[in-house]
């Protein structure tokens, strides 16, 4: 009887372990949750950098070039954390908002860019970026510093 009674409690110890383990998040889930603004920080970024091309003239073919690169940071992105935990990559297309203010000007009309604007957003992703990838490790951390020194390039030689 008290074998019996030792080796109940021990199986009821255990399983509020393993109980209380399950309880948070998976490191995955977690490292899926820091890309996911970075995702979505992409595509708002490239969408910007599509509505301006036609009208900002001068820097056309430069914002080409940024919202190419901006999508494939995005499809990278993406593809991470739709690796690491599928529920979090259906998230990644809700609510793309872009990394910093957008201010309407007299050529712009409201809810679009400025260049100053996409500057601005870019900058804020690109630090955004890094400051992921020096809290991750292993791909996802090589990813977003990939996508950090990447955008930080398209601000500084595409639109400089």
């Amino acid at each position: 009887m008290l074998r019996g009674g030792l080796v109940i409690g021990a199986g009821v110890v255990v399983a509020a372990t393993v109980s209380a383990c399950e309880s948070g998040p998976t490191p995955n889930q977690t490292t899926a949750e820091a890309l996911l603004p970075l995702a979505r920080s992409a595509d708002a970024d490239a969408a910007a950098a599509r509505d301006l091309a036609p009208r900002v003239t001068e820097y056309s073919a430069a914002l080409t070039v940024v919202a190419d690169q901006r999508t494939r940071h995005a499809q990278a992105l993406t593809a991470e954390i739709t690796r690491l935990d599928q529920d979090i990559a259906a998230r990644v297309s809700e609510t793309a908002s872009p990394s910093a203010p957008v201010t309407p000007t007299p050529t712009a009309p409201a809810g679009t860019a400025t260049l100053d604007d996409l500057r601005t957003a870019l900058t804020s992703s690109a630090k955004s970026a890094r400051q992921a990838a020096i809290s991750l490790s292993g791909y996802s951390a090589g990813l977003a510093g990939s996508v950090s020194a990447s955008t930080t390039t398209l601000v500084e030689v595409q639109l400089g």
